[in-house]
């Protein structure tokens, strides 16, 4: 079969999380390429969430998987986002492209939402090539209710007189090391999302790792962002601030930016107000 022929939705079957696709979906589709690890820690934590509403759908052809479409009631989301009357639509990964597979995942979703008398919520990117992308979801017919940054709050069917989604306002203040109980000089915030990564911040760890040759000159800690606490108290979902700078970065935190941001931290004076990069960087 051609891979990048379409494959007919009646061709498809909808399954939750189970042996046939375990690896597949814990491990993001990189099931020839993962850290066993962190594919442990999703399974744990997706395992705990569903009974609190969180549910994978996953798009089997025969028995093999094609890709997954993760979901949670908007009101236990682990992300910086408020909302009613929907199902958060977290992620949707593909497995092969050029298939069809994502539209026909996003129909699922949308089928079961509507199931339940409700709508369908995603945070999108714009100008982010590959993952969530805002342009496949307006094709899909969703609505924008909220813009920050590069992302975009979208929205398709939810009940009539339901208030919008929005972001939340994010509140965090620079810390004060000389007034910390741990008394560090450079105190480092992570914050983080389970949906992704599950009960593990590889972010934590790596600046953990970094701040390791500074002893108790540096203090490291997580905050988890499945913790409705959490979210109420700063409104943020994933970042890493250093002295109450945010890292102005998307991507995966290598042991070397780590050690450089921690070593610039100790060699500036801490800002009044938050330094924030209000881009790509809370989303996931």
């Amino acid at each position: 079969m051609n891979e990048r022929q379409a494959t007919p939705q009646s061709d498809l079957s909808w399954r939750g999380m189970e042996p046939s696709n375990l690896l597949e979906v814990c491990s993001c589709g990189h099931g020839d390429d993962h850290d066993p690890i962190l594919v442990e820690s999703r399974r744990r934590y997706l395992e705990t969430r569903r009974e609190a509403g969180l549910e994978v759908v996953v798009a089997h052809l025969g028995d093999r998987p094609l890709g997954f479409a993760q979901t949670v009631p908007i009101q236990m989301v682990a992300r910086d986002v408020q909302g009613e009357g929907g199902v958060f639509l977290h992620c949707v990964n593909v497995f092969e492209q050029g298939r069809g597979v994502g539209r026909a995942l996003i129909g699922e979703v949308l089928r079961r939402a509507e199931g339940k008398g409700q709508g369908v919520v995603v945070d999108a990117c714009a100008d982010v090539w590959g993952f969530m992308p805002e342009e496949f979801f307006s094709r899909l017919g969703f609505s924008t209710a909220q813009a920050r940054g590069r992302r975009r709050l979208m929205y398709l069917g939810l009940p009539a007189g339901t208030c919008l989604p929005q972001y939340l306002e994010p509140r965090y203040e620079p810390p004060r090391p000389a007034d910390e109980q741990v008394g560090a000089e450079v105190v480092v915030d992570v914050f983080f999302t389970p949906l992704c990564t599950g009960l593990v911040s590889e972010e934590a760890a790596v600046m953990r790792k970094a701040a390791e040759a500074y002893g108790n000159r540096v203090s490291v800690r997580e905050w988890n962002a499945g913790d409705p606490e959490v979210r109420k108290r700063f409104g943020i979902a994933r970042a890493i601030f250093v002295n109450g700078v945010m890292r102005p970065n998307d991507d995966t935190i290598s042991l070397e930016e780590a050690a450089g941001l921690v070593a610039g931290a100790l060699n500036r004076p801490i800002p009044d107000q938050a330094v924030w990069d209000d881009s790509i960087s809370r989303l996931f």
